[in-house]
């Protein structure tokens, strides 16, 4: 176990000024109503779809005014590191990401929920699904709750499938398939070049779930880059550099519009199946809404794991330093609660992680979001492990990838590798947190 402690983290002084002026200076407001800044980090759609939800919030709890304020991208992510190394935060946020959950956690910025919970008569293992539940728990303190989160599973064309000779009401359902019908979708020019590729399957952290493995060993903290399945994993997400011949397939992408615009290549049919999730339907409905295309779980090898996905997304935190740490929990236990949590997710687009809102209607009648809120709660549902230094692994983990499938290089041995400092870094954490 790591121990929680403060780190203090530098920056320079003018940057330090304006992101402390950000949380600190807030309007008067009426005479007994408390008012508390709540730092969001969704834009645009979502965050008018907050402002809607915000305005029953208000209606019901009168003496509670919420501030919201947009901390969007990469400029509004550093601000909210720029605030916990200062000490002066909003009240409550949801610009954490799942992945810096343990990090916050374990560096004392946070405050533990536990107590407002029992209180609330709150149960985060009844209410959430399993993975999401794992995730939000640092070494048996719950540190954060969650209104959304997300699934990971394969869409495929029906069309192309019919025209490649597979049934298309019989979705592949093990690696072996899903490598024959990618083979069977293949097209290419006379020139060598493809036409259309089957599948191209990416992304390591998942596909070591699928295949057995695992990142850490949960009983002793202790990381496991180099699991024998994570090992496999990679191996199989190379092949597929070889078998389609990376540089023509990397080529072929270069011609790829982006899947948030009707020139999409799963839209066009330049792909037969689609790595995605459920936030796809919007996109397709909106790009392609003629496309016939359906969904299967990620297949799995024999010694792999049914239904896996991944869960994540953002998370709403009470830090240490807010000054209204009561308001700011009654209205994280509202937003969190079944019904403004179901009409987040259904307006968003994306699945909710409580197991009553995701029951309802809204979700069950809709084919898609019926099996993605199944899948959501399946036992092989992995959040981000609660590691402090998960950001950094995970970005070595991508970067293994890269290397295996862009430049041919050893699975087992990048594995090593990944091992041995992952091993040091975590050390290096443990140091740092212990002083």
């Amino acid at each position: 176990m790591i121990a929680t402690s403060r780190i203090p983290i530098a920056y320079g002084p003018a940057v330090m000024a304006t992101v402390l002026g950000l949380a600190g200076c807030a309007p008067q407001s009426p005479k007994g109503v408390r008012e508390i800044v709540y730092w969001t980090g969704w834009s645009g759609h979502e965050y008018e779809v907050q402002q809607r939800i915000l305005r029953d919030f208000h209606r019901t709890h009168p003496r509670i005014h919420v501030r919201m304020l947009s901390q969007f991208g990469n400029s509004g992510y550093q601000k909210v590191r720029i605030a916990f190394a200062g000490g002066s935060t909003p009240d409550i946020m949801s610009t954490v990401w799942a992945d810096e959950l343990a990090g916050y956690a374990r560096r004392g910025v946070l405050t533990p929920l536990d107590r407002y919970l029992r209180r609330a008569g709150r149960n985060v293992d009844r209410e959430y699904t399993t993975g999401v539940a794992r995730m939000l728990r640092i070494d048996g303190r719950i540190y954060g709750l969650t209104a959304t989160t997300n699934t990971q599973f394969i869409a495929y064309n029906r069309r192309i499938f019919r025209e490649a000779g597979l049934d298309p009401d019989r979705p592949p359902r093990t690696i072996a398939e899903l490598d024959a019908a990618a083979a069977a979708c293949t097209r290419y020019a006379r020139d060598g070049s493809f036409v259309r590729y089957g599948i191209r399957p990416a992304g390591l952290n998942t596909w070591a779930y699928v295949f057995g493995g695992r990142w850490y060993d949960p009983d002793t903290g202790r990381v496991t880059a180099n699991d024998p399945h994570n090992v496999r994993a990679l191996a199989w997400l190379a092949s597929y550099s070889r078998r389609y011949d990376i540089r023509k397939m990397e080529a072929f992408q270069s011609t790829f519009g982006s899947s948030e615009t009707p020139n999409g290549p799963f839209f066009v049919g330049k792909v037969a199946m689609w790595q995605t999730g459920e936030w796809a339907d919007q996109y397709i409905r909106r790009y392609a809404p003629r496309l016939d295309w359906a969904w299967f779980p990620l297949p799995y090898p024999p010694e792999g794991r049914p239904m896996t996905t991944t869960a994540g997304g953002s998370v709403f935190v009470i830090p240490e330093a807010s000054r209204n740490k009561e308001a700011a929990f009654t209205f994280l236990n509202w937003w969190t609660s079944p019904r403004p949590v179901e009409r987040f997710c259904r307006s968003i687009g994306n699945v909710p992680p409580l197991i009553l809102a995701g029951s309802q209607p809204s979700f069950q009648r809709d084919p898609l979001q019926r099996f993605a809120v199944r899948l959501s709660r399946s036992p092989n549902s992995f959040g981000p492990p609660p590691l402090p230094f998960w950001p950094t692994y995970a970005r070595e983990i991508t970067r293994a990838e890269e290397k295996a499938c862009l430049g041919g290089q050893d699975p087992g041995r990048l594995l090593d590798d990944l091992q041995r400092r992952m091993v040091q870094e975590q050390r290096r954490v443990e140091r740092e947190l212990a002083r």
